[in-house]
């Protein structure tokens, strides 16, 4: 019997089922890794259009979950009950061990864990309330994270929100309400104007139709009234008048410094220019304070 050759094909096999447990550990990984990796970015670029400059904390562990609070300006010790994440499972997992080990009961346990749970969706569901608010999504999309649909429903919101153009960080508004005799979808007879940046960031101005208001620096001349270090914003900046039968507003430059659209047009100056709602202007062109026309 060739017991050489047999001890042989015995290495051989041994070699082969190595290298193939290596092959699965380095697959495994980059399965995790690059999902990792992709969801940070889109975390990022979501981060950026709420005008975060922290780039490195969506990669970070820990410092992710934070990041997320910051987008929806929730307070930090939501990530104790958000989602399912290190830090949660860490908290239930440690708090239960602990509980256990005092008590020695069981039963004490399962209690707590299905009051965390309990706890964990509500302020998931709360976190993405406001998530979605900030960017112009009706707030009652946030059902959509706390049913079943295995994370796909989320994470085509998550993706659209991140690289989309058309969406934008603003405040919903909604525009549409109900007339006396129960017809739906007739258009808003009011608007509101929202800082998304600067000074007035997250102030909202309500206008109906034919209002106006006017920005700038001079107490007697604006309505909206800027301290005297915003040096990019004038005396009389600019106006914003909302014309509920076009449901448009009519924006008006004044100033030295300019008012600029999102793409970085300037508004012609003294000339009345109409701008459809969801149009955000900035004061200057340094883009220190800007609002959104809902």
């Amino acid at each position: 019997m060739d017991y050489f050759g047999y001890e042989s094909m015995l290495e051989d096999f041994a070699r082969a089922i190595q290298s193939m447990s290596i092959l699965f550990f380095l697959l495994s990984l980059l399965f995790l890794v690059v999902p990792y990796f992709v969801h940070g970015y889109a975390l990022m670029c979501t981060g950026r259009k709420a005008k975060l400059n922290s780039d490195f904390m969506p990669f970070i562990p820990i410092g992710r979950q934070l990041y997320q609070m910051k987008i929806a300006k929730c307070p930090w010790w939501y990530v104790f009950f958000f989602g399912t994440s290190t830090i949660t499972v860490g908290t239930v997992g440690l708090v239960s061990f602990l509980l256990y080990k005092l008590t020695g009961k069981m039963a004490i346990v399962s209690v707590l864990v299905c009051i965390y749970i309990i706890a964990n969706m509500v302020f998931t569901f709360l976190y993405y309330q406001k998530f979605y608010e900030a960017f112009g999504f009706n707030p009652n999309t946030a059902w959509l994270n706390i049913i079943p649909t295995f994370g796909l429903v989320s994470l085509t919101f998550a993706m659209l929100i991140a690289f989309s153009n058309s969406v934008r960080y603003g405040k919903y508004v909604e525009t549409a309400s109900s007339s006396p005799d129960g017809k739906k979808g007739m258009p808003t007879n009011s608007g509101v104007i929202v800082g998304i940046v600067g000074t007035y960031a997250d102030a909202s101005f309500d206008l109906t139709d034919g209002s106006e208001l006017v920005f700038g620096r001079s107490p007697q001349d604006a309505n909206i009234v800027f301290d005297q270090l915003a040096t990019d914003v004038s005396r009389k900046h600019c106006s914003v008048r909302f014309d509920g039968r076009a449901n448009q507003y009519v924006v008006t430059d004044y100033s030295s410094n300019g008012t600029y659209l999102e793409n970085g047009t300037r508004l012609e100056s003294g000339q009345p220019k109409q701008l459809a709602r969801g149009t955000v202007i900035y004061l200057g062109s340094s883009r220190k304070n800007g609002f959104r026309l809902n």
